[in-house]
């Protein structure tokens, strides 16, 4: 009896989650992005586009001026309740976040750019020669978006300022804390400002 029991059991759960698998991983058309949708409706996004890049990883992208010299770097992104990137907050100046300035633009002022890498064309024989023995193999270009989505980030972002505009401009500041906002405000029945700290 309890042999019978353990078999069924065994076989129930064998199916249940075979069937729970397959509902979870569906197979997704060649050209649109995996998804797998749960139970209460949500899409699942199982996996990157090549025209999507990781937001962390853009911290730290050097920025370059129209004379490709670099002018700063990423700080901070952005963004507005839908997801969108909306300001690009760069870091001038400074060393090791010392002495930095922060100056924002919006995201749409910003240009990316990715160079293509040469790789070795793996599909194509190594030539042989007579005196060497063996040549470098062949090489190929990879596509920038695809080395874009492998890496997660642009190589370079370009901002059509010089440094010395990027200095000059008015500092970027993060909203205030709400507990700073009521250090400010006038006290009841008077224009003298309350204190919180001392």
């Amino acid at each position: 009896m309890l042999r019978t029991l353990a078999y069924t059991t065994l076989f129930s759960t064998a199916l249940i989650g075979s069937g729970a698998y397959g509902a979870d991983n569906p197979a997704a058309p060649a050209n649109q992005p995996a998804q797998a949708q749960a139970t209460s409706g949500v899409n699942f996004v199982t996996s990157q586009e090549k025209t999507q890049w990781r937001a962390p990883k853009l911290v730290g992208v050097g920025v370059y001026g129209p004379d490709d010299k670099q002018i700063g770097k990423i700080d901070d992104l952005l963004m507005d309740r839908n997801g969108a990137a909306q300001t690009v907050v760069i870091a001038v100046g400074g060393f090791l976040g010392f002495g930095k300035k922060d100056v924002a633009v919006p995201f749409s002022a910003m240009q990316w750019r990715t160079e293509s890498r040469k790789v070795p064309a793996t599909d194509q024989p190594t030539p042989m020669t007579s005196t060497s023995g063996q040549q470098p193999p062949p090489m190929k270009e990879t596509d920038p978006a695809a080395t874009e989505a492998s890496q997660g980030y642009p190589d370079k972002a370009i901002l059509n300022v010089t440094l010395a505009e990027l200095k000059a401009a008015p500092d970027f500041k993060y909203a205030p804390s709400p507990g700073s906002e009521a250090e400010n405000k006038p006290a009841r029945g008077g224009d003298e400002t309350r204190k919180t700290t001392p």
